[in-house]
């Protein structure tokens, strides 16, 4: 009977361990400030500009989302299914990608059972509701170098443009990094926010109630763009 409990105790001191290990790695807060974020904008014709096909293989979406109070997170990515770039010499001045939404994929939970049944989540109607919404859209709008005396920011432009998600478009403005080489066109951000609320993804919201405080998820994701033409 001692042996028993003794052994019943080492397992219940093995599980708190792992469960600790994995919110230390799992851990972090949630970024407290959004990108801007308005009603969608009008995207003007580009004339005389060059087409430049978007790489699905070598273009990826990060994705980073939170608990709001029990200091655990997970990541993973979604992919583009196509795009296109429009350029005029050296300058990125226009272009769209469509983000395949069936992609969604969870980076850092190794059980499988438990990683399918996150995405699985992410999938339904209480979050991206990818059954009926199987695409999001992302539409440039405007362009802008950024002054390389501006010491707030290291990135080399601003990019606005209509983001939609759920069948809702709102116009977002992040800062970007883009090069374009020889009809070669690489965008890449740094990680920014966005409020999922403005796209009507509203589970676990902390302006739900009668969620558990435990159960609470950060409105904010964090999101970040590798995309090459």
């Amino acid at each position: 009977m001692g042996i028993l409990k003794m052994k019943t105790k080492m397992k219940k001191s093995l599980l708190f361990l792992s469960a600790a290990a994995f919110l230390a790695a799992c851990g972090g807060s949630a970024p407290e400030e959004t990108v801007e974020t308005t009603d969608a904008q009008v995207v003007q014709e580009v004339v005389e500009a060059v087409t430049v096909p978007a790489m699905a293989t070598s273009s990826t979406i990060n994705w980073v989302g939170f608990n709001t109070y029990a200091d655990g997170r997970h990541n993973g990515t979604v992919a583009i299914k196509n795009g296109e770039f429009q350029i005029k010499g050296d300058e990125l001045v226009g272009g769209s990608f469509t983000i395949d939404m069936n992609t969604i994929a969870c980076a850092d939970l190794t059980d499988a059972e438990y990683n399918g049944k996150l995405v699985g989540h992410l999938k339904s109607d209480d979050f991206f509701g990818v059954e009926t919404n199987p695409e999001a859209k992302f539409e440039i709008v405007s362009v802008t170098a950024n002054d390389k005396a501006d010491t707030t920011t290291t990135a080399s432009h601003t990019v606005t443009g209509n983001l939609t998600l759920r069948g809702v478009t709102k116009a977002i403005t992040v800062p970007a990094n883009i090069k374009v080489s020889n009809g070669h066109v690489q965008v890449t951000t740094p990680e920014f926010a966005i409020d999922r609320k403005q796209w009507n993804v509203m589970y676990g919201s902390t302006g739900i109630e009668g969620v558990a405080k435990d159960k609470l998820i950060d409105d904010n994701i964090l999101l970040s763009l590798d995309i090459n033409g």
